[in-house]
């Protein structure tokens, strides 16, 4: 047994600890503390490393790298993206995309329509707007459009404000 003085004894009655089995029993517990610190150091490290990558390659896995979260600074002016489209008889249609429906989950990709083929851009206007419930044989174009805003600090309500920019334009 270690660390009881009793380390001679099979049962562990009837030896006084020598000084011999006394420090035998300390160099045991400091190996294992050397080993349980090791270990730690390790885990540790892995820890950290594990975030700092997931910081350098900008990936958001919840809960190791959730720096997203405090790096923004938000502020009553934005900016929003919306998909119109232009009907065969020439009147503008905004595209609804409702939190609820699955349309909004693809919506962060607006912005990235205009770096698309032309084919791509097509195929991913058409999947939407049959999303949304609209047929695309009653459209000739669609544009992505980014519109600035600034909310009321007492209403939380969007007010648009300066020119719309056409990010991708997009033929039916």
């Amino acid at each position: 047994m270690r660390g009881d003085g009793l380390s001679g004894a099979a049962d562990g009655v009837g030896r006084e600890p020598t000084a011999a089995t006394v420090r035998e029993d300390l160099r045991e517990d400091l190996r294992e503390d050397a080993r349980a610190r090791r270990r730690a150091r390790a885990v540790t490290w892995t820890v950290l490393g594990v975030i700092a990558l997931g910081a350098l390659v900008e990936a958001e896995a919840w809960p190791v790298t959730a720096f997203r979260l405090f790096s923004t600074v938000r502020t009553a002016d934005g900016a929003s993206l919306r998909l119109v489209v232009t009907g065969t008889d020439g009147v503008r249609v905004t595209v609804p995309m409702p939190a609820d429906a699955p349309l909004a989950a693809t919506s962060h990709q607006l912005a990235e329509l205009r770096d698309l083929p032309t084919g791509a851009r097509r195929e991913k206007v058409v999947a939407w707007l049959r999303l949304a419930g609209l047929d695309p044989a009653a459209f000739t174009s669609a544009a992505v459009e980014r519109t600035a805003w600034t909310m009321d600090g007492e209403t939380r309500e969007r007010h648009e404000h300066g020119p719309t920019t056409v990010l991708a334009q997009v033929t039916l």
